[in-house]
């Protein structure tokens, strides 16, 4: 079991590299990137959210969204009975200026996707959304049981 673990790990990490080894391809910070990416989905998202998802702190989180909306690109929109949790979304600018960004990113990961799907089919992204599920649930487990 532990080479399957080892080879999912290398495999997940050579993702990563490939990201990094496009790092000049991007014209804006990672946190930035990962914001607008998160809000390319067509969907609200408040700015918690999208700090546990992508693990970007939220002061970060809160500079970006003033930035971008100064900049038009998002407007905030109040949460029905929160006192003070807002909701991102993006505006049609700010939807161009992602597309500007990320094109080349969506690009390459739809060809990848597409070319996986063909090999595995569609199922290889519930493979992969349960073996991180797995993970966060081990560790808990084991953080659990040392008494931590």
């Amino acid at each position: 079991m532990r080479n399957l673990s080892r080879r999912l790990t290398l495999a997940l990490n050579k993702i990563d590299i490939v990201y990094l080894a496009n790092e000049n391809k991007k014209t804006i910070s990672d946190a930035e990137y990962c914001f607008m990416y998160a809000l390319d989905d067509a969907l609200s998202h408040s700015q918690k959210d999208i700090s546990e998802e992508w693990l970007i702190p939220k002061t970060t989180i809160n500079s970006i969204a003033k930035k971008y909306e100064r900049e038009g690109y998002i407007t905030f929109s109040r949460v029905p009975g929160a006192r003070r949790e807002m909701m991102i979304t993006l505006t049609d600018v700010g939807c161009e200026y992602v597309k500007n960004q990320l094109d080349f990113m969506y690009r390459a990961e739809e060809i990848a996707t597409r070319k996986t799907v063909e090999q595995f089919g569609e199922e290889f992204i519930g493979i992969i959304e349960a073996y991180g599920k797995n993970l966060k649930e081990a560790f808990a487990t084991d953080k659990n049981k040392d008494g931590q």
